[in-house]
């Protein structure tokens, strides 16, 4: 392929990030009207009468677009391995943080996609499998939070311990990408708070650990423009070539 064509698609996929971030906000957290989440309390039928009924057409549209630009998501954790895997001898950060990073793009869109089908279904379906649904559908949200943590741990160890200048993002960047993934980490007792800040609507479950995350995917898409463009040899060697590499 040209390689002014590949520096093309590879500042689209970068771009995908930032994207993700506005697109996926605005159809998951306001579209589908989870600002807030509805109470992890409510019973079976004041969720539906409180929540998918009462915003019925929202959610089910926001919800369903959610589904489509999660794979944003995918394409923008492509690309990070792609240069992240440039610098490394032996490309195993890389690999992590590509696995974790698909793992997380399934989650964004399969988990909405369970969301919508509540909102389709409410007044019809039975309310006590609207909520098993509904919060089988949280617990997959918030509990797998370990495929987004181990894959920025990976970004981190590498940013940190890059020898490159200049870095692919500065070390703040890695730091609140760090934080973020340690941030989820209360989720592995979500199933003990319906109340307080560690439930799933709560300030520390909700806010900080998804705002977080938000902005750290945000803020990495210009620096991996600019690091892009300083690029000027073709993408990414054969697993082989680099291991070959590094033995040599």
């Amino acid at each position: 392929m040209d390689e002014k064509l590949t520096r093309q698609i590879q500042i689209l996929a970068a771009w995908c990030g930032p994207a993700f971030v506005v697109l996926y906000g605005l159809a998951w957290v306001v579209m589908a009207h989870n600002y807030p989440p509805p109470d992890p309390s409510f019973t079976a039928q004041e969720l539906v009468d409180n929540f998918y009924l009462k915003y019925q057409d929202r959610i089910l549209l926001g919800q369903s677009l959610s589904t489509a630009f999660g794979i944003l998501y995918l394409v923008w954790a492509c690309q990070v391995s792609v240069q992240m895997w440039r610098r490394e001898t032996v490309p195993i950060l890389s690999l992590i943080q590509l696995c974790g990073g698909l793992l997380t793009g399934w989650v964004l869109m399969f988990v909405p996609a369970m969301w919508a089908w509540c909102a389709e279904v409410a007044g019809v379906a039975d309310p006590e499998t609207i909520k098993m649904v509904h919060f089988i559908a949280w617990y997959f949200f918030d509990m797998t939070y370990w495929i987004t943590t181990i894959e920025v741990a990976a970004i981190f160890i590498m940013v940190m311990t890059d020898k490159e200048k200049p870095g692919l993002v500065p070390k703040w960047v890695a730091s609140l990408a760090m934080f973020s993934g340690l941030s989820f980490l209360p989720l592995t007792f979500l199933p003990y708070f319906k109340t307080g800040i560690f439930a799933l609507n709560g300030y520390w479950s909700f806010h900080v650990a998804f705002i977080s995350y938000g902005l750290f995917t945000f803020a990495f898409g210009p620096y991996m423009v600019k690091d892009i463009k300083r690029v000027r040899i073709p993408a990414v060697p054969g697993i082989g070539q680099a291991i070959s590499r590094s033995q040599g």
